[in-house]
């Protein structure tokens, strides 16, 4: 099928077909080409044909609820029946089958988080990547972790060289309980000057009772190559007669600095996330956390100048954000409490 011939299909996903189309030789899908009610009929005729082409080898067949039920033959008939040529073919169908099904999940996914998209790069997506992830992605049985390689899959199709080759490496490889652990620390990721990072606490029993992060959750992301085995700082530069803004980005909030002139240099405990890291950060969606945010205000300082904060609403293509109206970022309990000593002290 060429793909002048779908029609009323967006950019995203003919790019998505194209994609697909390199990587098995073929659209493995009817929701990309056809409507709901099409491609049911579709199922019900692949399901006839498959009854059709095995009925020597199905004793029963039903219908209850909506659910087809398909009986075999017992174990004796079959293995009377069927020589060893024939059940090995009938073992390699199955396992390519379901290596199919697979990756028709993932595609699903991708064609999902496409929809409603308008725009995707027109530069494409690498022919070595492709087949890389393809040869991946039919192993791929978990639900929670096909829904993850449907938005690698729709990442790269909007932006190519979004995931490296690396990355799919270790994905491949990466447990739920892996991935969840890496997911925990994500919500808390900032962005800022091309790196990404968490606070370092310093304080375990914060870790473990605010926000729910171990410190051998973090061994095992520095093991699996996402977090940096080393307590960094982040440098905040220091200013001289004119002020300057520092930005820092968590999930869809975005907090700003305005560092007054003749203000010193900052240094920040963080733990950084790996290129690889940030790689998967994409795949993270964050629920803004205001005590977090009043979290990072401390560490900032707010005597070096005024911190405010902002809900991201638009990431535009250049990089670039469009955010809410600024308001101050809160004052935490202990910096209410400070700051009524501070009043008491000078009445």
């Amino acid at each position: 099928m060429e793909i002048k011939d779908l029609a009323g299909l967006s950019d995203p996903l003919k790019k998505l077909i194209e994609v697909v189309s390199a990587g098995i030789g073929g659209l493995s899908k009817p929701y990309l080409i056809r409507k709901t009610a099409d491609a049911k009929a579709y199922e019900i005729n692949k399901i006839a044909e498959a009854i059709k082409e095995n009925q020597d080898d199905l004793k029963t067949i039903g219908f209850n609820e909506e659910k087809l039920s398909l009986m075999s033959l017992d174990h004796d008939s079959l293995r009377n029946n069927h020589s060893l040529e024939h059940r090995t073919q009938q073992r390699v169908e199955y396992k390519e089958q379901k290596r199919q099904k697979n990756i028709e999940a993932v595609t699903q996914k991708a064609a999902e988080e496409l929809e409603s998209e308008t725009f995707v790069s027109e530069e494409p997506v690498d022919e070595d990547w492709t087949t890389r992830f393809f040869d991946y992605a039919e192993n791929i049985s978990s639900e929670e972790m096909q829904a993850l390689w449907g938005k690698i899959l729709s990442g790269e199709v909007k932006k190519p060289k979004s995931y490296s080759l690396r990355t799919l490496d270790l994905l491949r490889n990466l447990s739920t309980e892996e991935a969840e652990a890496f997911i925990k620390f994500g919500t808390l990721a900032i962005k800022s000057s091309g790196t990404a990072f968490i606070l370092n606490f310093n304080n375990e029993s914060l870790l473990e009772e605010e926000y729910k992060l171990s410190f051998r959750e973090r061994l095992l992301l520095e093991e699996l190559g996402l977090l940096t085995a080393n307590d960094l700082a982040f440098n905040v530069k220091k200013t001289n007669g004119e002020s300057r803004q520092s930005i820092f980005i968590n999930g869809k909030s975005i907090v700003i600095q305005e560092k007054l002139p003749n203000k010193p240099e900052q240094n920040i405990p963080v733990l950084v996330f790996t290129k690889i890291g940030m790689e998967l950060l994409q795949l993270v969606r964050t629920e803004p956390r205001t005590d977090y945010i009043q979290l990072l205000a401390t560490k900032l300082d707010r005597n070096n100048g005024p911190i405010k904060y902002a809900k991201i609403v638009e990431e535009l293509s250049n990089g670039r954000v469009r955010h809410t109206q600024l308001i101050d970022v809160p004052l935490t309990e202990k910096e209410k409490t400070e700051l009524r000593a501070k009043e008491q002290a000078t009445k």
